[in-house]
């Protein structure tokens, strides 16, 4: 009967009383409602007379004051944990900014109590809105900033980094403004001496490289990609920093490549590989395979024998996953190394791949270790090939196989010669050098000669071409015949005395005078 004759809005009246006219009346029509009422009082806007009565009595000092005070606080608490509507309409912007600017006037309890509301709005997508117009971020980072030495910092931290996650999560322009009103610093801080409160503390850091390009520009001012590669000694958060480490590469690949690569990136990753347990390992296959299939050079780093090793450990997982991303992240360094498929052989992955290509039942798995194994099939046919090609170079550019060697003067003075025993039709044979145009067959100057034994005679042009079995067709040999009697007959011409060239002009004139005559 109470509530059907409108008590409640007479309670709720009460409160928008003078409060210096009418204190006693005001602090007794102070509801304390159960959820049953919350909405009742909700549609009446209870809690912003509510938060005004709250700044005037922390004015005032005594156990009166902070009886009320408490009331209050627990009245404002009561409504968050009511239903989602309720919370929308509790969620005012006056109401919030009324709370929030009283907030370090409280004492540390009930400090406490509101920082509960506050979280507990929070937890509504809806409310996020209402919370940073009303200064929330600004207001509770500069709370954790004061209160870290202060002996109820646990207490407060643990309630303010909860509403922070809540109201950073998936959001780019309050990670900004978090960012922006120092957050960060803080954060790092935390994680660096408070133990528990690590776990409230991490998430937000590492959601911070999800954030635009202000919030990305405080993190490298606080080391920030330095602190994510640190955390992948810790076991329970190095999945989480490996993928913050990708998203920042994703969105700044040049400036972060770089860096992961002058810094300990490497080393750091492959000891988190090589020491993670079975469920992180298997959380930091796919980020992994990630980041190095963006960055080639960073895949490049990680071609190293003790991750290979450890690769060949868990090719025989039960999980198809697992092998696969596996496969994955070989294919991706391969790719990325000049050796190619080489490295597969030369770190001793080969049987274990070729293996999974023929018995593996999973299709995804087989396919992907078949193509590690024609790559490097591939790449060991190049590298052969390269190597005939060279030593074809090596065969064509050197010395002839038929060169004679020259007698050591120590045998000479012996007595004795260290000639080799040949053929006499293939000691000493002829060079070709180009002169002018023309072919010339040259022998070649022995030291004999020049060491007083008497040279071998000459071998003719045709028995140098004879040597030899040629790769060209016969229709090609006989054409570079033609050529070569060609040019002889011309620098023979070229070579003849001016005067047999008259004569023969004479000579012409001649014969055209007598055929004229016998013509006439």
């Amino acid at each position: 009967m109470f509530v059907s004759c409108g008590g409640l809005n007479v309670l709720v009246e009460f409160l928008e009383e003078d409060y210096e006219a009418e204190r006693d009346l005001v602090l007794i029509g102070g509801p304390t409602p159960k959820n049953d009422f919350c909405r009742i009082f909700s549609r009446s806007s209870v809690l912003y007379p509510l938060s005004l009565v709250l700044n005037r009595v922390l004015d005032e000092e005594g156990e009166v004051a902070e009886l009320f005070e408490g009331r209050i606080v627990n009245i404002f608490f009561l409504f968050s944990q009511a239903e989602n509507h309720v919370k929308e309409l509790v969620a005012d912007r006056m109401v919030l900014k009324s709370v929030l600017k009283d907030l370090k006037r409280m004492s540390p309890q009930h400090q406490v109590t509101m920082l509960k509301f506050i979280k507990n709005l929070s937890m509504l997508s809806t409310t996020l809105d209402s919370l940073q117009n009303s200064n929330a971020i600004d207001v509770l980072t500069d709370l954790l900033s004061s209160s870290m030495k202060e002996p109820h910092f646990r207490e407060i931290s643990n309630q303010v980094l909860n509403t922070m996650y809540n109201l950073c999560r998936l959001s780019k322009t309050r990670q900004e403004d978090a960012a922006l009103n120092g957050i960060i610093p803080l954060l790092q801080r935390i994680v660096k001496t408070e133990r528990p409160l690590k776990e409230f503390a991490l998430p937000i850091l590492c959601d911070m490289a999800h954030s635009g390009k202000v919030g990305r520009k405080i993190l490298w001012q606080n080391k920030g990609l330095q602190f994510y590669t640190s955390l992948l000694s810790d076991p329970y958060w190095q999945v989480t920093a490996l993928d913050a480490i990708f998203v920042w590469l994703q969105e700044e690949t040049a400036k972060v490549e770089d860096h992961l690569l002058k810094g300990g990136f490497t080393d750091s990753i492959v000891k988190c590989f090589t020491t993670s347990k079975a469920n992180a390992f298997e959380n930091l296959l796919e980020p992994l395979q990630k980041l190095i299939r963006l960055s080639p050079l960073i895949a490049q780093s990680l071609g190293r024998p003790d991750l290979f090793s450890r690769i060949l450990q868990k090719l025989r997982h039960n999980k198809a996953v697992i092998r696969l991303n596996l496969l994955r992240i070989v294919r991706s360094i391969c790719d990325a190394s000049p050796e190619q498929g080489g490295l597969l052989q030369k770190n001793g992955l080969f049987e274990a791949v070729q293996r999974l290509a023929e018995h593996d039942p999973a299709v995804l798995v087989k396919n992907m270790a078949s193509e590690l194994v024609k790559s490097s099939e591939r790449q060991d046919l190049n590298v052969g090939e390269a190597r005939k090609r060279v030593l074809r170079r090596a065969s064509a550019n050197g010395p002839p196989a038929f060169a004679v060697s020259s007698p050591s003067i120590d045998g000479l003075q012996q007595g004795k010669s260290n000639l080799p025993i040949q053929s006499p039709s293939t000691q000493d044979l002829p060079t070709k050098r180009r002169i002018n145009g023309t072919s010339a067959t040259l022998g070649h100057r022995s030291t004999s000669r020049e060491l007083g034994f008497p040279s071998p005679p000459a071998i003719s042009t045709a028995s140098t071409l004879n040597v030899g079995k040629s790769r060209l067709p016969r229709t090609s040999i006989n054409r570079s015949k033609s050529t070569l009697n060609a040019t002889t007959e011309r620098s023979s011409e070229n070579k003849a005395p001016k005067q047999a060239s008259t004569y023969t002009l004479l000579g012409s004139r001649q014969r055209r005078r007598q055929t004229s005559t016998g013509i006439k």
